[in-house]
């Protein structure tokens, strides 16, 4: 049970690209789409915790930059640069330069918090910048995606970094998941309402009816979801086997694409993604020697 809520977490999370594109077939902005998911977000976990878990509503207030930073830059950041770049180049390509983002917690947990970056993480990160050359187009002499596309790309891949940067702070001052996961969607919904175009958005909606199910399928379907399933299998299984399994994303994105978009990857393409992937096994994959596990 387990392995299926965590597989069925990264297929929701992978499905995520098909409503992007019809929210943006309907005229609204990644900014736009991004203040509907966290505002929905927001208030469906409002509703739950109140009714279910009310403590966990409660924070400190010296401890509010944990949930500004996670909110404002891991959240509304991540979902901003990836909805760019989900709308500038194949899903499959979005979801691999946003699959960067192991190697980047690795990164910052070395500068951060002294961890050791070893000839594993290193090859992931060889792995990895390979891959990316070759998603770029690099190989084929004809870009996948434009130079602003990749830095956005990476950007997403960063700043979704920085949410489990942020969210162990967080942690360190003993606040469960589910309040880390509110206060950081409050934060980036209270930030994303200053922005959109909201007179625009609602005719959008009135004209369009469609685009209600879309949003709902967003908030439900690859936010609220997979949170819930990824949660529920996390407790009750090893962390580097929940990354392994949650690493289905890729996959599903690149075959919603290329079955509903009719989006085309060329074999470089592919395999760059292929070489993502990989770093992404070499970092959770346990290496094991006579008899024990560990980093090479």
């Amino acid at each position: 049970m387990p392995t299926f809520l965590v597989i069925l977490a990264g297929i929701s999370w992978g499905m995520l690209g098909i409503f992007l594109r019809f929210l943006s077939r309907g005229g609204l902005s990644a900014m736009e789409i991004c203040a509907l998911r966290n505002i929905g977000t927001t208030m469906i976990l409002g509703i739950a915790l109140t009714i279910s878990h009310r403590p966990c509503l409660r924070i400190r207030r010296k401890d509010l930059w944990c949930f500004i930073g996670g909110g404002c830059i891991s959240v509304l950041l991540f979902n901003y640069c990836y909805f760019l770049t989900l709308q500038r180049t194949s899903i499959g390509v979005a979801v691999t330069l946003l699959y960067t983002s192991p190697i980047f917690i690795a990164l910052l947990a070395r500068i951060l918090f002294h961890e050791p970056f070893t000839c594993r993480k290193s090859l992931a990160l060889i792995l990895m910048f390979i891959g990316c050359a070759l998603v770029s187009g690099i190989a084929d002499g004809k870009p996948a995606l434009s130079l602003s596309g990749m830095l956005t790309g990476l950007s997403s891949g960063l700043c979704y970094a920085l949410y489990t940067i942020f969210g162990r702070y967080a942690q360190k001052r003993g606040y469960p998941t589910a309040t880390i996961t509110f206060w950081n969607f409050l934060c980036a919904a209270l930030a994303s309402c200053l922005l959109p175009r909201w007179d625009f958005v609602a005719d959008a909606f009135t004209q369009q009816p469609m685009l209600w199910l879309w949003a709902a399928a967003l908030v439900g379907v690859s936010t609220i979801l997979p949170y819930c399933c990824y949660t529920a299998g996390l407790a009750r299984m090893e962390a580097s086997r929940a990354a392994v399994l949650v690493a289905v994303e890729p996959m599903v994105a690149t075959l919603s694409g290329i079955l509903l978009f009719h989006e085309r990857l060329s074999l470089a393409v592919s395999c760059g993604i292929l070489l993502v992937l990989s770093a992404i096994l070499v970092l959770q994959i346990p290496l094991k020697k006579s008899g024990t596990t560990g980093d090479s």
